[in-house]
């Protein structure tokens, strides 16, 4: 059966817009069901960090992997994505993965006010849904969030414009899962910036997101 191209396709299907959390949840819950291997190759976990992460997914929480070098918290981290659907819809051509059902994106809503359920749909898997980023010293707020585009400026749109910005790592995995690698190596206004993200739910981009640090790594 070949799968819906358009809103209005998708919408006849029955489908519905779900947080990448809730997907997730559902996703794991059906494995637990089926007595399946959630980390495949992950050994010495089972009756410790395994479960706190399947709790930790059940409860719909964001999280930090915390270990010695070496501990696989990048391996699990990257397996996450076997809980995700094969598959999603987005808006097609949207640089953030715009959900056809409630979409953030100015450029998107623009196009689905316009020609609503004739809107064309694409499919992207779940391999294209995982975001990672190696924490360095040097990285800005902007590199992981966005920031103004001068260009986009220089062509007369204005500043308050949602227009001007050119999307940052995180936006770009929208509805997918995002990682960053040795997180203490993050500036700590930028740690802060991220945590007052994850702690007071004030970002737009619907992801799950995950810090790996080691303990080795000063804070």
């Amino acid at each position: 059966m070949s799968l819906p191209r358009t809103i209005g396709e998708l919408r006849d299907r029955g489908d519905h817009d779900r947080s990448v959390k809730q997907e997730m949840r559902h996703n794991l819950i059906a494995k637990l069901r089926r007595n399946e291997t959630i980390f495949p190759g992950i050994v010495g976990y089972e009756d410790s960090v395994i479960p706190q992460i399947e709790s930790a997914v059940l409860s719909g929480h964001d999280l930090v992997l915390l270990g010695e070098r070496g501990q696989a918290k990048t391996r699990i981290a990257r397996s996450l994505v076997n809980l995700l659907d094969e598959s999603v819809p987005i808006v097609a051509g949207c640089e953030i993965n715009d959900s056809p059902f409630n979409p953030i994106c100015p450029v998107c809503r623009g196009r689905i006010e316009e020609n609503g359920d004739d809107v064309e749909i694409a499919w992207i898997p779940r391999d294209r849904r995982y975001g990672e980023k190696l924490a360095t010293p040097d990285i800005t707020i902007s590199d992981l969030i966005g920031e103004v585009d001068p260009i986009k400026v220089a062509e007369g749109r204005y500043l308050s414009d949602e227009l001007t910005i050119h999307y940052g790592l995180i936006p770009r995995t929208n509805r997918g899962i995002f990682c960053i690698n040795e997180l203490p190596d993050l500036g700590e206004r930028i740690q802060v910036g991220l945590l007052n993200i994850m702690k007071n739910g004030t970002s737009r981009f619907e992801a799950t997101r995950f810090g790996c640090h080691s303990t080795s790594t000063s804070w």
